[in-house]
């Protein structure tokens, strides 16, 4: 029975993802070569892994591949530790680091990340990934993922960090609102029913919500935004208020549409890290990674932490 490690990494996908579309999306090629490889599979290991339905609904895992899942996972581990060791030593960020960074961070740090990692380590290959703090946490967990970075704190096992950036958070209301004519503002000042939050699984929205000591907004309007750039639309549209942390404001405030308000001292903030797998070959890349992202910190307008002794 001859079966390659192509095929066991097609298999997981679909697994993962419950598609084959989005199975071959994830890992780079076509849904016909993906469809193809699986069924190669199948037949070298003499039934289907998987229970086909007519439509796009999502298809779910056989017996067969029920038992095939955790020796399939194991195997693509393994084969992620032969790469790593056959990689070592070797300098930091010099090869393939998969990155993962949540979506309030990525679309203001990506931009200036990029070419400062060229320009210190040329031979970095990053792959990134957007993903929310669950998602990526269990990437990180099952090996999808070298390294991350998101707000701390992090309450999961056999997770390092390393704090790289304070952020400060704001007021935003819209230019118009005469709310706060002078700052600056209290926490306890936030009328929730104006108050404009991320939808659920952003870690901003939970950090929003302690800030305001955990007062949901009542409003009679369910307002909620998927991405920081509609939170922020929503606001220069008059809708609410909003927090937004200082990292986000330069570009979602580029137009002048929203008027921002600093809050007193102590100003409540999140501290962003660069986090990897306690024992990771990555664990040097991480390193590196985060000395760089605290190179930044200026450019960015927040604070840089200190590393660690």
């Amino acid at each position: 029975m001859n079966f390659t490690l192509r095929q066991i990494t097609y298999f997981l996908a679909v697994a993962r993802f419950g598609s084959f579309g989005a199975a071959a999306n994830a890992v780079h090629v076509s849904q016909p070569g993906l469809s193809s490889q699986i069924a190669e599979l199948e037949t070298r290991l003499g039934g289907q892994l998987f229970h086909r339905s007519p439509g796009a609904g999502r298809v779910v895992l056989t017996q067969l591949g029920e038992r095939l899942l955790p020796i399939a996972t194991e195997l693509s581990e393994t084969a992620e530790r032969l790469a790593a060791a056959a990689r070592a030593p070797r300098p930091p960020l010099s090869g393939r680091l998969r990155l993962g960074i949540i979506p309030t961070v990525a679309p203001y740090l990506i931009p200036l990340l990029i070419p400062a990692v060229r320009d210190h380590h040329a031979q970095a290959a990053l792959e990134l990934h957007e993903a929310m703090t669950d998602e990526l946490l269990d990437d990180l967990a099952a090996n999808r993922l070298d390294a991350g970075i998101l707000a701390l704190p992090i309450d999961q096992p056999g997770i390092m960090t390393a704090p790289v950036l304070r952020d400060p958070f704001l007021i935003a209301v819209a230019e118009n609102d005469d709310m706060w004519l002078a700052g600056p503002a209290q926490p306890d000042n936030i009328e929730t029913d104006r108050l404009l939050l991320l939808a659920d699984g952003h870690c901003l929205r939970e950090q929003a919500l302690d800030v305001c000591g955990r007062r949901e907004p009542r409003s009679q309007m369910n307002l909620e935004a998927t991405s920081m750039a509609t939170l922020m639309r929503m606001v220069a549209a008059g809708m609410g208020m909003t927090l937004v942390p200082q990292l986000a404001l330069a570009e979602e405030n580029h137009d002048g549409r929203l008027r921002v308000i600093p809050f007193a001292e102590p100003a409540p903030k999140r501290d962003l890290a660069v986090i990897w797998r306690r024992g990771s070959p990555a664990e040097a890349d991480a390193k590196a990674l985060a000395d760089i992202v605290r190179g930044l910190a200026d450019r960015l307008g927040v604070v840089r932490l200190p590393a660690a002794d």
